[in-house]
């Protein structure tokens, strides 16, 4: 046998070899996929709940898009706003499909905990009902199940698009393009979503397909063809229709042209690519950008979007984006539900571990390869692509982050491929190759091992129904008007003791006597000896897995539900456990036999948190790491009109200060911004200011506050804060640094007052005056 011969039986099988793996890859990749999107309830993905409201408007409104406008309630929210090509697409497979049931299916859940993890598990998002989500699909459940295999589909296309991009960037380093594709396949966060109604998915598959195309572009020797320019118009003009955030690749798609046009000495590849590739983009995305112009005066259409979905108090600095790293990290690697399932913290741990090694080592490479000049300057043309691409996605997604509270690392999977091509150099190129292939298939393993079980031990059983439990003889009888009725069971308070900064726990067992006809809200309130309600914690049945008219007479179920007390709650006090139900949409209440509304279950004892520092009711709040609110005490907790009331406030100063500060105290109310007493005095007196203080001191202020006489009794949030004359005619505001370390807002709520009731005759006599 000739050595050629043999030569090209060797690279035929090696050839063979790669398409096996590539095939088992993308295989398990499309069944993890399809668990994740089985397992995941619909309209329980991120988004998916206002995502997919686009998808059906543009089915039923013969293609239309739906228009914006921040005053109206819609069922799709700031997704209208988005570039509509993923929504187009997924309407066009599913306008055939009666979705008249989606108000039916789509029953919202209205005390979800998005974005938040709370013991309790409140995670739903909508209130199921089996029976109508239940194998065979029909309907909207049909509907949005067809467009999530949609979105499997386009999944796939991105692991496909990582292991060409990995042959093209490394074609001499195998393991490196095994271990990006099995890091893209396998890492759980983007199975989540590709399993989900979600415009990334389409987004995400372009801009990493564009990375491989220009790559490709970057390693011609010549004019590239006309089919190479008609292929980047389209995907760059699908680009730019699919998500904002790609039309940050069309600087290095210019670049690329530049390149080769200085490669090959003549500027027809950025005369020609350049007219082909914005002409094209511009017929397929410029009618959008138009209509928005248009509609809005914004070609993006960004504005309304932001004003839809709500911006940041204050834009986030770097200390307070630094803070939410793990928030980002968590929705990069896995962070399931609406960013409230997370995984356990030891997996992100060992997630983080192999990410940070292969962010060094992919430095490390980088640097050494400078050194040395292991790589040509066309090489290293080819390779910057990839790393271009990523960091600009990350400084966008900063910008973004900025402005709006949307700490998602997932936001980085438009350069998903580039990515992970950098984290396996980053893991291998200083090893061995035994070493190499040991860590490579450890990597994998463990992508594989927490992606494969994550439905299964994590998703499904969060949203599984609970069982129902046998009936007990009942403590109390919450009536509803007519002849519903829900019994408690059983209750059990299982934090007889508290401090302000912790949860207090409660078991409760109901079970329904007489069927009722609304659904009611379950709710806790923790109520003062003064009838300060200081938490409170409202839930729909079982923790929104349950809505009261669905459920049959007899049907019985435990419940538990925490309630968290704010670190700055008033202490020491006993604080009255008590349950209620009541109906949102009206605000009414289920009443008992007694005509009472409410029904006690126990006392916790509220106690000061044990701080160093011996003054009443200690906290810690952090003004710009100037100065420390380290407790405070007032006068009364329930002033009437028109009385004055004592503020103690204790300072604490944590590092020499410049300036003279200024305390401000409001009695207020927080849905009018009304403020009904007022008290705004240089703190530590004209005596010994602030800027006389040294680390460490401890002062004590006192303020008296009165209370405007035309207050009307109830509830008041009592607010307190630090500023400073930045000039004549400004005032700033010093921020409150939390326990990350990130900027919150620039004033603390203290304890709530309850402003009570003049007689009546007061009342009459004010209105003379």
């Amino acid at each position: 046998m000739s050595k050629t011969l043999a030569f090209r039986q060797f690279v035929c099988r090696d050839i063979t070899k790669q398409q096996r793996l590539i095939f088992i890859f993308a295989a398990a990749y499309l069944m993890l996929a399809l668990f994740y999107s089985l397992a995941s309830p619909i309209f329980e993905v991120s988004d998916e709940l206002w995502h997919y409201p686009v998808v059906k408007y543009l089915a039923d409104n013969d293609m239309r898009l739906p228009p914006q406008d921040p005053a109206v309630n819609t069922t799709w929210r700031q997704q209208g706003s988005q570039p509509p090509l993923y929504y187009l697409i997924a309407a066009a497979l599913t306008q055939n499909i009666d979705t008249a049931d989606m108000e039916l299916v789509r029953r919202v859940n209205p005390h979800p905990d998005i974005g938040l993890v709370h013991p309790d598990g409140n995670v739903n998002m909508i209130v199921h009902q089996g029976s109508i989500e239940t194998f065979p699909w029909h309907g909207t459940t049909l509907a949005v199940h067809i467009t999530r295999f949609f979105s499997v589909l386009l999944g796939l296309g991105t692991v496909l698009v990582t292991y060409f991009l990995a042959r093209e960037v490394f074609p001499d380093r195998q393991i490196v393009t095994w271990l990006a594709v099995g890091l893209n396949a396998f890492l759980p966060m983007f199975l989540f979503i590709s399993g989900s109604v979600n415009n990334d998915n389409l987004s995400n598959f372009l801009g990493n397909l564009l990375t491989l195309l220009v790559v490709k572009l970057l390693k011609a020797k010549v004019e590239p063809k006309w089919s190479v320019y008609l292929s980047l118009g389209v995907a760059s003009g699908m680009g730019l229709i699919s998500k904002l955030s790609i039309g940050f690749f069309m600087p290095l798609l210019l670049g690329a042209l530049i390149v080769i046009s200085l490669r090959i000495r003549n500027w027809r590849p950025v005369i020609r690519g350049g007219m082909t590739i914005s002409g094209l983009s511009l017929l397929i995305a410029g009618w959008w950008y138009w209509r928005n112009w248009q509609l809005y005066r914004d070609p993006t259409g960004l504005n309304t979007f932001l004003t839809i979905v709500g911006r940041r108090a204050f834009p986030a600095g770097i200390e307070q984006l630094w803070a939410e790293r793990e928030s980002f990290l968590r929705a990069f690697w896995g962070f399931f539900g609406g960013l409230n399932l997370p995984l356990p913290d030891a997996v992100y741990q060992v997630f983080n571990v192999i990410g940070g090694i292969g962010l060094l080592g992919a430095i490390g490479f980088i640097i050494f390869t400078l050194v040395h000049r292991k790589w040509s300057l066309e090489r290293w043309f080819v390779a910057l692509v990839t790393i271009v691409w990523p960091l600009a996605t990350f400084l966008a997604y900063l910008r973004w982050t900025a402005e709006t509270p949307a700490s998602q690392g997932r936001l980085l999977f438009v350069a998903l491929s580039s990515i992970c091509l950098w984290i396996a150099i980053g893991l291998t190129w200083w090893l061995s190759e035994p070493l190499q292939f040991l860590v490579s298939t450890c990597s994998i393993g463990y992508f594989a091992g927490v992606a494969g079980l994550a439905p299964f031990l994590v998703i499904a059983p969060a949203y599984a129904p609970p069982p129902s439990v046998p009936r007990e003889s009942s403590l109390v009888t919450f009536v509803e008007p007519g002849s519903g009725r829900i019994e408690l069971q059983a209750a059990q308070l299982l934090t007889p003791h508290a401090q302000p900064g912790q949860y207090i726990n409660i078991q409760t067992q109901w079970a329904i006597r007489n069927p009722v006809t609304r659904d009611w809200s379950l709710f806790v309130h923790l109520v003062s000896p003064e009838g300060i309600i200081v938490g409170q914690r409202d839930v729909y049945p079982a923790q929104g897995k349950l809505a009261s008219s669905d459920l049959p007479v007899g049907y019985a179920w435990e419940n538990p539900i925490s309630v968290w007390i704010p670190q700055t709650a008033y202490s020491p006090t006993q604080l009255d456990v008590r349950l209620g139900w009541y109906h949102l949409p009206s605000g009414e209440r289920l009443a008992l036999s007694d005509t009472e509304d409410t029904f006690s279950i126990g006392q916790v004892s509220l106690r000061p948190r044990n701080l160093e520092v011996a003054i009443p009711n200690p906290i810690n709040v952090n003004f710009e790491n100037q100065i420390e609110l380290v407790g405070y005490s007032l006068s009364t907790l329930n002033p009437i009109p028109g009385e004055s009331l004592t503020l103690s406030l204790y300072w604490r100063a944590l590092a020499s200060m410049r300036r003279d500060y200024t305390a401000f105290a409001h009695l207020i109310d927080p849905s009018t911004q009304t403020i009904h007493a007022a008290s705004d005095v240089l703190i530590g007196t004209e005596q010994k200011p602030s800027s006389t203080w040294k680390p460490g001191d401890v002062v004590e202020d006192k303020y008296t506050l009165s209370v405007d006489p035309l207050t009307p009794p109830g509830l008041y949030e009592f607010e307190v804060g630090l500023y400073f004359q930045d000039s004549e005619d400004s005032l700033s505001r010093l921020r409150i640094i939390d326990s990350q370390g990130g900027m919150a807002n620039n004033f603390v709520y203290l304890s709530r007052l309850r402003v009570l009731s003049l007689p009546i005759e007061d009342y009459e006599e004010i209105a003379l005056s």
